[in-house]
């Protein structure tokens, strides 16, 4: 459903995408969509047809990243650096795509949403602003380690952030202690905790997983779940405004 696109860098390989565009000039906000899979599975065009329909419902433009994975060889930090790589692009060139370079939001899922984290640190640390970032069951690992180590009037504006989570999902729920130190910060958090729902129930409820019988976490009832988580986000993207988290 999307546009398939091998975004440019000047050091490294070009950045797979799958870009979801309106016709029309916008300008619009950008979620960059980032799919979980442990850093060993998974790739962009498992979130096509919802990267499709989350661009109509939220009348934003997306783009998925197919970042690398461990298993051909690359490590982590390559990967978080293709998403760090991918805003600094929309920034430099959102209006030729109808993007608004000031409201580009991260969104990840487990593993993607280390590399949503990881990269809005890296973002901070580096003077380019974000408009927000939505941590979705993620598994954030040193996450307290790296936002500790930036300076105190980075860690006090880091961009709006929404933490998703499944209730009793040890992944998840190990994200909270981030979210907490983000709030003690001063920065502006929100938790939605979804009772009932399972580790990777907004990725695994779209047709690329008609197959996926071995998990819990797609069925009907986990698909209900997962369009509720669809529409939450939505509201919060709408709630935030176009200045919250541009701190140069």
């Amino acid at each position: 459903m999307g546009t398939h696109f091998y975004m440019p860098r000047q050091d490294g390989e070009a950045v797979d995408l799958n870009l979801y565009l309106f016709q029309d000039d916008g300008p619009r906000p950008l979620v960059i969509n980032l799919h979980g899979g442990a850093f060993i599975a998974g790739d962009a065009d498992t979130l096509d047809t919802q990267s499709d329909r989350i661009s109509r419902a939220w009348n934003v433009c997306v783009a998925s990243v197919n970042y690398k994975l461990a298993k051909d060889g690359y490590d982590i930090a390559y990967g978080t650096r293709e998403v760090v790589d991918t805003v600094q692009y929309f920034r430099q060139n959102g209006a030729a795509y109808g993007v608004d370079p000031d409201r580009i939001y991260l969104l990840g899922y487990s593993a993607g949403a280390y590399h949503a984290m990881a990269a809005a640190l890296a973002l901070r640390q580096e003077g380019i602003p974000l408009a927000g970032q939505i941590l979705c069951y993620g598994f954030l690992r040193d996450a307290l380690e790296l936002y500790q180590a930036l300076p105190e009037e980075a860690r006090r504006t880091m961009p709006p952030s929404l933490f998703l989570i499944a209730q009793g999902d040890p992944i998840g729920e190990g994200s909270l202690v981030y979210e907490a130190a983000l709030r003690e910060n001063g920065v502006p958090t929100q938790v939605k905790t979804y009772v009932g729902a399972m580790h990777g129930f907004l990725e695994e409820n779209n047709p690329e997983y008609e197959n996926l019988h071995s998990h819990a976490s797609k069925s009907p009832e986990q698909e209900a779940i997962a369009r509720d988580a669809e529409t939450y986000i939505g509201n919060w993207l709408n709630s935030t405004s176009s200045v919250l988290g541009i701190r140069a």
